[in-house]
This record gives C-alpha cells, structure tokens and sequence, in this order.
C-alpha cells in the first residue's frame, strides 16, 4: 500500500536521496579513487575520473530516489513536486558552482565546474521532469 504525500514531502525524499545519500557515496569512492590510484595516475585524470565517479552517483541517486517514490509513494501533486523539486536542486547547484569557483578562480575551472555542474543539472532535470509528467499523465487518464 502506498502511503499518500505532498509535494513537499516527496521533494524532501528527493532532494535528500540525490544531494547527500548518494553524492556521500561518490566522496567517499572519490576517496579511495584518491588512495589508491592516487599516485600512478596524473592529477587531470584523477580528477576527470573522480568527477566522472560522481556524475555516476548523481545519476544512481536521482535514480534510485524516483523508483522508491514510485514504489512507496503516492504523489498527490507530481508536477508542483516537480517544479518544486528542480527549482532547489537548481539553486543548490548553483551554490556548490559558485563555491567550487571561488575555491580556485581561473578561467580553466570555471569551464571545467560549468561543464561539470551543467552535466549534473542535467541528468537531474531530465529524469526527474520525465519521471514527475509520466505520472501526471498517468494520474489525468486515470480520472
């Protein structure tokens, strides 16, 4: 049986799941990246690997999170859960874009973070926007 939740409630869930669950995994396989390959590898590969390493969780995360609401969840509101969902995953974005620039401010990483930041804002969007109007659609034929 599915429990019945807000917007809100299901944007908490989601949030949660794609920013700190999952990215705490992607840290944490970064690091042992970092140990163990550390030294046999240059410091561009690592870090295009280890940013590649967390792109692949985000994309779990977001992943992972929408098929637990779909199986736990009955979403009252899909598309505000939506808006609502990509709006703080935007501004959370660009929070961590904004600090990854000022933590080295060259015109390499500001690329570099915009690509970054842009890929993960983009697996977001698109997953979540595809998930949240397939049951929109799905909750309009069924009434």
């Amino acid at each position: 049986m599915k429990k019945e939740k807000s917007a809100t409630s299901v944007v908490i869930h989601h949030i949660l799941h794609t920013t700190i669950l999952f990215p705490f995994f992607g840290l944490l396989t970064g690091y042992f990246l970092l140990k163990f390959l550390g030294d046999s590898l240059d410091t561009t590969t690592l870090r295009i690997l280890k940013d590649l390493v967390n792109i692949g969780f985000v994309f779990l995360g977001v992943k992972y999170s929408l098929s637990y609401i779909d199986k736990k969840y009955s979403v009252t509101d899909p598309e505000k859960s939506s808006k609502i969902s990509i709006i703080v995953f935007a501004v959370l974005a660009a929070c961590m874009w904004v600090l990854s620039i000022l933590n080295g401010f060259n015109i390499i990483g500001i690329v570099y973070n915009t690509v970054f930041f842009g890929i993960v804002f983009a697996i977001f969007f698109v997953m979540t926007k595809k998930y949240f109007s397939s049951l929109q659609a799905q909750q309009t034929a069924e009434a």
